[in-house]
């Protein structure tokens, strides 16, 4: 059942945490259940150094190339083993022996050992690399699985191998979960299949030392898995840890798997089977988090780097343009941001006629044109200066979006649930998720898809599907039926909602400056609800790009709720990719 992928990608992971024995960088160091600390030190065959920091000592940024100085002939001689950018740097002090380097610097195998993550859910390629198999005397082999939803074991039938036990170090094999008929959608785990007989430990099975799952099915070796539980010397008293996890000190999200083969007892080296992967984040990692700064730079991935998890921004700024975003992250929406009209303001994120006069009058009921700005608004707020991240209603400031919960797909802004992709237009490849394009789940790197939502590759964007039959109007899937799409939703300014929107509500805000930012709205271009009167264009403000005024629904500063949304609405694997080619 081995394969061999032909692509060579690198692409996100979302990894499932099961329970960190050991961290980077900490004092202590991992154990087998005996107290062994793990994995053992370097040791010495044939006059060079073993072990994994030696084999991590030889991945480096140069092929044939390994940081690992030479034995110092006086105190002033020692070679300080630094020949490229590699894992590890092993070098000799004086009078040390002379086969195994006591000076260590990088990747600490003792120090940086995990037994986490056990789990994977993969967005696209993923690149396995055999770093080495040591001095094993078992040739053994490796692949993937499906997790089960049960907690049993996975079924012989169920475990698919990527490389073979003739496979050597250097080897490379892509695993292209996503276009492979055995995914069945959800997390996989990684095994590692032995040749070791089952009657004499440490014996290959009729003198066969090549391991295969045939072999393995008829009683021929044995199977460990990336989930601890189901080794078959995990329920004995010698219940052993197969499996180490190490994150890469010189590539961003690459991980090194070491296996140990023996069962019940081992010289706890790791270096069984050692393969790098990437296109992996550590556990934790690859979900939305806050970067604490303003705008579209606080939409964040938490990403891996050196065992610890940070938040790294998805975006930078840019100068302001007429989008319904904060582009240039200064806690202000379209503030700036300049329309190619002379008598136009950026208004919802699309630039519009000033209101003014009976060319331009405004068509919402209980509103007034603010001369000043050109904004139809609460009569009582006209000339009110609010503060930031504040709007006016009924002549008084406050927070615009505080307490309200949007119609799935809306987001607060301006204290009025807005689609903010309903007026995008996404490049070739990419899909809009909350008013930014990103590359769609369908593209390595792109939007990773959370259940129960799955991905349509057609669009790119991710919904449920769960649903046996297409919901009616004003009505949304949600794991497996039709709800009502204003379940649980509360609008701002006690507008109610209807078939899934928010009705409009004639708030205001302006900044210390007096001028206007915040652009929002209670409407969803294109749907038959929510529309006040007046509206001529299937815009709640009875304007477009060309007539009506530009009648204000709601506007503020900050964009807090635009900001909240992003982050809980996204699964996002890509930043990692990013930080690698250059932050935009």
């Amino acid at each position: 059942m081995q394969r061999t992928r032909t692509a060579t990608v690198v692409v996100a992971l979302l990894l499932t945490p099961f329970g960190l024995v050991g961290t980077a960088g900490d004092a202590l160091a991992l154990t087998q259940p005996g107290g062994a600390t793990i994995p053992t030190p370097p040791g010495c065959n044939s006059g060079a150094p073993t072990g994994l920091a030696a084999a991590f000592a030889c991945v480096c940024d140069a092929p044939g190339v390994c940081n690992i100085g030479a034995a110092c002939t006086s105190p002033t001689s020692c070679d300080d083993g630094k020949h490229a950018i590699c894992e590890t740097t092993l070098a000799h002090a004086y009078n040390d022996n002379t086969c195994i380097p006591s000076k260590l610097a990088g990747l600490d195998p003792i120090a940086e050992a995990r037994t986490t993550p056990e789990t994977f859910r993969p967005t696209c390629a993923l690149t396995f690399t055999v770093v080495t198999r040591g001095t094993a005397l078992f040739r053994d082999g490796f692949g993937w699985y499906n997790v089960t939803s049960n907690g049993q074991k996975p079924d012989a039938s169920d475990l698919h191998g990527m490389i073979g036990c003739n496979d050597a170090a250097g080897k490379s094999v892509v695993l292209d979960i996503q276009a492979d008929p055995a995914y069945r959608g959800g997390e996989v785990g990684f095994f590692l299949v032995t040749p070791e007989s089952l009657s004499q430990k440490s014996q290959c099975a009729g003198g066969d030392c090549c391991a295969t799952l045939a072999r393995a099915a008829t009683g021929q070796g044995q199977i460990y898995y990336s989930e601890r539980k189901y080794n078959p010397d995990q329920a004995s008293a010698n219940a052993l840890i197969h499996l180490l996890v190490f994150d890469s000190k010189i590539t961003p999200r690459k991980f090194y798997f070491a296996w140990e083969d023996i069962y019940g007892a081992s010289n706890n080296d790791f270096t069984d089977l050692v393969t790098s992967v990437d296109g992996v984040e550590c556990s934790g990692g690859g979900v939305a988090c806050a970067t604490g700064k303003k705008g579209r730079c606080s939409v964040g991935v938490k990403t891996c780097a050196s065992g610890a998890l940070g938040c790294t921004p998805v975006f930078q700024g840019e100068p302001e343009v007429c989008d319904g975003v904060d582009n240039d992250c200064n806690g202000n929406v379209d503030d700036g941001a300049t329309c190619a009209a002379a008598d136009a303001i950026c208004q919802n994120g699309e630039c519009v006629h000033k209101c003014g006069g009976n060319e331009f009058p405004c068509k919402i009921p209980g509103t007034a044109c603010d001369q000043a700005t050109g904004f139809c608004v609460d009569p009582t707020c006209i000339g009110v200066t609010c503060g930031a991240d504040q709007i006016c209603h009924k002549g008084k400031c406050g927070a615009p979006c505080e307490g309200v919960v949007c119609p799935k797909g809306q987001t607060c802004t301006g204290a009025a649930c807005v689609d903010l992709c309903s007026t995008k237009t996404c490049p070739s490849g990419q899909a809009c998720k909350d008013g930014i394009c990103f590359a769609g789940c369908a593209q390595c790197g792109g939007l990773a898809c959370t259940t129960p939502e799955t991905c349509n590759t057609a669009t790119g964007t991710c919904s449920d599907t769960s649903c046996t039959t297409s919901c009616p109007g004003g009505t949304r899937c949600e794991a497996g039926q039709c709800k009502n799409a204003c379940d649980g939703v509360t609008c701002p300014n006690g507008t109610t909602c209807e078939k899934g929107q928010c009705g409009s509500a004639t708030t205001t805000s302006t900044g210390a400056d007096g001028g206007l930012v915040d652009p929002g709205s209670g409407t969803a271009q294109g749907s038959d609800a929510g529309l006040e009167a007046g509206a001529d264009d299937g815009n709640a403000y009875g304007n477009d790009r060309t007539g009506g005024c530009s009648c204000r629904n709601a506007v503020g500063h900050g964009n807090r709720g635009w900001a909240a949304a992003v982050l809980m609405g996204m699964g996002i694997g890509f930043a990692a990719k990013r930080r690698r080619s250059g932050r935009r």
